[in-house]
């Protein structure tokens, strides 16, 4: 009897904080520059920013330990074409950080960044 309780508990969407739109606004200004350069450092560094902002605004709104638990846990708030999108530039995030020598092309790395802002975007930042 005493756990009926924690099936009728509602769940309530948190908010973007001040702080953490502010710094996405000021990261996402970062990646701008980074993807106009166009050298391979350049725009792995822009890909692991732009994956760092969704991760920031993801953390003030859901539960989880890691960006791919918070992921799970935001399932519902995107569509799901762009739920995989999102998921994708994940991975390629993680080849990048994690496979030595790991090299994708530009258009893919500049699709990632842009399907990772539309994540953002649709959270309600309007980057």
């Amino acid at each position: 009897m005493c756990f009926n309780f924690l099936f009728n508990v509602k769940k309530t969407r948190k908010i973007i904080s001040l702080q953490t739109r502010n710094n996405v606004e000021r990261d996402w200004k970062r990646v701008t520059e980074l993807l106009g350069q166009k050298s391979p450092s350049q725009l792995r560094e822009a890909l692991i920013t732009a994956d760092r902002c969704l991760d920031s605004v993801l953390k003030d709104l859901v539960d989880g330990e890691t960006m791919g638990d918070r992921l799970k846990n935001s399932s519902d708030m995107f569509d799901r074409d762009l739920y995989n999108k999102i998921w994708e530039a994940h991975k390629i995030r993680n080849s990048l950080v994690h496979e030595a020598g790991y090299e994708p092309p530009y258009f893919v790395i500049n699709q990632s960044v842009e399907n990772l802002k539309q994540g953002i975007d649709s959270l309600g930042m309007n980057l």
